[in-house]
């Protein structure tokens, strides 16, 4: 057997081990399970494409959620007589959505060098963004408990994390990437 067609069953593998968070994460935000199934399917085929195309996904769960956050946009946005429209207060709350399905991923999925390079990107953050870490990853806090601790609003508290979230990939990244070429 070649090595695309092995690749090609790993990935259909993985599509049908993580369904029923995807159909869940779809149906949560449609409300329509036949509009749901479609999307659902649509995500399928874009990731067949992107796999054909010899597109590497390391992170599938996650590129299948973009896609199919992608898609629920796309789909509100042709509804003409929806009274959903995609704004980017809705745009962060799909991002502040995918953000939790990310954190329940990486709580087991962290291999040491990228739990290393994370740990090295906290320690460099300003004290006020370890704080707000903190609050939310090890006392667990709920948004609004943090918000009101913080005093600040919820929408602030969201727009931080994803901020934070987002610094923290870049940082790890780029000392993961450093780390192979032994720098």
């Amino acid at each position: 057997m070649s090595i695309a067609k092995d690749h090609g069953k790993e990935v259909t593998a993985e599509f049908l081990a993580n369904r029923h968070q995807l159909m869940a994460f779809i149906v949560g935000l449609l409300r329509d399970p036949q509009v749901a199934d479609d999307i659902f399917q649509e995500v399928w085929l874009k990731l067949a494409a992107a796999m054909e195309k010899g597109v590497v996904i390391e992170h599938q769960a996650k590129w299948c959620r973009k896609a199919a956050k992608l898609l629920i946009l796309q789909h509100w946005r042709d509804q003409r007589t929806a009274r959903v429209f995609a704004d980017s207060t809705l745009v962060e709350f799909l991002d502040f959505v995918d953000l939790a399905y990310d954190e329940n991923e990486s709580l087991h999925s962290l291999r040491p060098e990228r739990q290393r390079a994370l740990n090295e990107c906290v320690r460099a953050l300003p004290e006020k963004s370890k704080r707000l870490l903190a609050l939310k990853y090890d006392q667990r806090r709920s948004l609004s408990d943090i918000a009101a601790h913080v005093q600040q609003s919820t929408d602030a508290v969201i727009k931080a994390l994803l901020r934070l979230r987002h610094a923290l990939s870049v940082c790890v990244e780029k000392r993961l990437k450093l780390q192979e070429l032994g720098l």
